[in-house]
């Protein structure tokens, strides 16, 4: 519902409808709209933090023969956690570029900043490493993840707004693997080791 009508036209009474369930059956189990709405955000930026914490993991244990294959696991991690929820993840990236998060309530909004500020500091220690175990070129480890982080959005955001197909655009997997490959190229340093397990 919040995707078909948008988080501000979509109703709870719409809601309670679509689910099958008495709006009074809704409000026992979420306070409010924003409530709601913040419960179906959470597994999608919750699984972004789990698929960064398994990067962070696997680079710390020396299981990355090349920065490649580091950049790859990096941008993996966002695409299983879109792939997880492709709804969710675009209705994400809309309320916080439309401000909207702003208006929740302060506990919603803190809690939400929170996790977010989790995952950008995961990525950021993950670079920093990846450029301590000379896999990623020396670079400033807040612009990089600024940079993954904005070419995949960006991506999934653009080819959004092409498609007209329900599913999402048929560009979407080849755009972001040449996206992909394009960070590997300017920012993987390949150097070789001699334990090599897969990311």
């Amino acid at each position: 519902m919040f995707f078909l009508k948008g988080y501000t036209k979509a109703t709870m009474d719409e809601i309670a409808l679509a689910a099958e369930i008495s709006k009074p059956t809704v409000y026992h189990y979420f306070k409010s709209k924003d409530d709601l709405f913040f419960s179906l955000m959470l597994p999608v930026v919750e699984q972004i933090g789990m698929q960064l914490e398994k990067v962070r993991d696997n680079i710390l244990e020396n299981n990355y023969a090349t920065g490649a294959l580091l950049i790859r696991d990096m941008f993996q991690a966002l695409w299983k956690s879109y792939s997880m929820a492709p709804d969710i993840f675009r209705i994400i990236q809309i309320f916080q570029q439309s401000g909207m998060v702003r208006e929740w309530n302060p506990q919603i909004r803190s809690s939400l900043n929170n996790k977010g500020r989790h995952n950008f500091k995961l990525a950021r220690q993950i670079t920093e490493i990846g450029i301590r175990k000379d896999l990623i070129k020396e670079t400033n480890p807040y612009e990089y993840v600024d940079v993954l982080w904005g070419l995949f959005v960006g991506i999934v955001q653009l080819e959004d707004i092409k498609s007209r197909e329900p599913q999402g655009s048929r560009y979407l997997q080849k755009t972001l693997d040449l996206a992909e490959k394009i960070l590997i190229d300017a920012m993987a340093k390949e150097k070789a080791r001699e334990k090599i397990k897969p990311g």
